[in-house]
């Protein structure tokens, strides 16, 4: 159980990273458990529920955006260990 949670710890971060990288992407703040934020550059409640409900009509992801400090942001909580980073970029991917 530990060898998963620290698995799934860990690639929350490189999501982060990754996140850093991208430049039509921010990142809201650094994660400390299984969730990461991300602002994406000109988006509001409207595109991120596009975004979300084209993710599950593909059956990529469920990826629900929320609120911080007022704004709709995009939030990814990372729960299995088998979720790759390679399936993450591609998620994100979807949102240039």
């Amino acid at each position: 159980y530990r060898d998963a949670v620290e698995t799934v710890l860990a690639t929350t971060q490189a999501v982060a990273d990754l996140i850093e990288t991208l430049p039509h992407l921010e990142l809201v703040r650094r994660p400390e458990l299984s969730v990461v934020l991300f602002r994406r550059t000109g988006w509001g409640k409207d595109e991120y529920d596009d975004w979300s409900d084209r993710l599950l009509e593909d059956q990529t992801g469920f990826v629900m955006h929320t609120t911080w400090d007022g704004d709709a942001v995009g939030r990814l909580a990372l729960l299995h260990p088998d979720t790759s980073i390679e399936l993450v970029a591609e998620i994100l991917a979807s949102t240039a």
